[in-house]
């Protein structure tokens, strides 16, 4: 590790451009983009020269750098549920632990005394929000745990938001972290390498790490956050084989530069499953923490107002159901595709706008819609669409038998 940091990434990033087959031959079907192509042929050039001298030394180097980078930021958070009871005239007050988790430090605040010594800071953390909330109506406090100084400081909860599964706490301390650093998810790509820094199981294991990939980017999943019965939310997520377990709720994933990524939050497991963890994408994570969890806003989404069915959802049940015979010979060579409208509520961005049950959806803000999950992880994404934007939408009208477009302010709904 006595090798000079900028030039390890370079040869991180040579290893990784090799191992995923990434070539670029250079051609173009026109001249305007030849400086370009020039540019990216000496840098595909510089690539393979460098890859020759490429080992795995190179990349273990590069993980423990990341590690020791990252490692101090995650942290535990403990919840605690108080008891009181009175025994022999005495009433004793009682904390045992309900659950613990992860969190990540991402905004340190200097506290200065009136000469403007410095003498604590006070720490911002991402969490979930089914670590630091109970099931229960009892009394309960959360804690930071700091494992590197064994240090327990109880902290605040400053907002939290149970479908998108986010909270912010904060706490007062003495001791020095550093807050992580956010990625541009858009720079993402599937297979980049990432690691996941977490408690599983509890704070035997404190700041465990492990290594993997993304496996894949904008996985979306849905759940009843009601507790109603009905899946009432669907979020995004990144989905990554870095091994996330129990306590690791909370924690950070992270790419190799050390930069986060996500939100660690839920696996998928069963005697067929195995290696599915699922992370909260920072872009989403970044605009619910800063704009409403931090200050104790709560966060109003925009709603449809329709119940909706992805035409390629349907089959002969569904269609003798919904009195379809056919579906309208509007996609040419296509695969037929779009959000069929089967229902209305009360209020909703498409109540009262000339839509009509039977109507199909086409395209929302320019993107083919295939999946319900689509719109749905749109409208709950909070980076692009929010209550008050306005998005055009193209829909086919059972009425008039004609493909229109039209724009709609985002509301909210039901």
């Amino acid at each position: 590790m006595k090798k000079n940091k900028f030039l390890l990434l370079v040869v991180l990033t040579a290893f990784l451009c090799l191992i995923c087959g990434c070539i670029y031959d250079g051609s173009t079907s026109g001249g305007s983009n030849n400086v370009t192509n020039n540019v990216t042929n000496e840098i595909t050039q510089t690539v393979v020269d460098y890859n020759s001298n490429v080992t795995i030394e190179d990349l273990e180097d590069a993980v423990c750098v990341t590690t020791k980078m990252v490692e101090s930021s995650v942290i535990g958070v403990t919840l605690k549920e108080v008891t009181t009871t009175t025994m022999g005239g005495k009433k004793y007050t009682f904390e045992d632990i309900e659950g613990i988790g992860s969190g990540v430090v991402y905004k340190r605040i200097e506290n200065k005394n009136s000469n403007g010594e410095l003498n604590s800071y006070t720490y911002y953390v991402i969490t979930n929000a089914h670590v630091i909330l109970s099931e229960d109506d009892e009394e309960h406090v959360v804690y930071a745990y700091l494992g590197n100084y064994n240090t327990e400081i109880k902290a605040n909860i400053l907002g939290y938001d149970e479908k998108i599964d986010l909270a912010v706490i904060t706490f007062e301390s003495y001791y020095y972290i550093n807050p992580v650093e956010f990625q541009d998810v858009s720079k993402l790509e599937k297979g980049q390498f990432v690691i996941a820094v977490g408690n599983p199981d509890g704070y035997d294991y404190y700041g465990s790490v492990t290594f993997g990939v993304i496996s894949n980017l904008g996985r979306y999943i849905s759940f009843d956050t009601d507790g109603d019965g009905t899946h009432d939310y669907m979020g995004e997520y990144i989905q990554t084989d870095a091994a996330i377990n129990p306590g690791n709720s909370g924690g950070g994933l992270f790419t190799l530069d050390g930069k986060l990524i996500g939100i660690n939050s839920i696996k998928l497991a069963s005697d067929t499953i195995d290696n599915m963890g699922f992370a909260i994408p920072i872009n989403i994570v970044k605009v619910a923490v800063e704009e409403y969890l931090e200050k104790g806003l709560e966060i109003i989404r925009p709603r449809l107002g329709v119940m909706i069915i992805a035409v390629r959802d349907f089959n002969s049940e569904a269609m003798i159901q919904q009195g379809i015979t056919s579906f309208p010979n509007i996609y040419g060579d296509e695969k037929p595709y779009g959000i069929y409208i089967s229902e209305f509520t009360s209020s909703g961005s498409l109540v009262n706008q000339g839509l009509h049950k039977g109507d199909i959806i086409l395209t929302f803000d320019g993107d083919k819609l295939y999946e319900s999950s689509q719109i749905s992880g749109f409208l709950n994404s909070l980076d692009e669409y929010r209550v008050g934007t306005v998005v055009e939408i193209t829909y086919y009208c059972c009425k008039t038998k004609t493909v229109e477009t039209m724009q709609i302010t985002l509301k909210t709904g039901e």
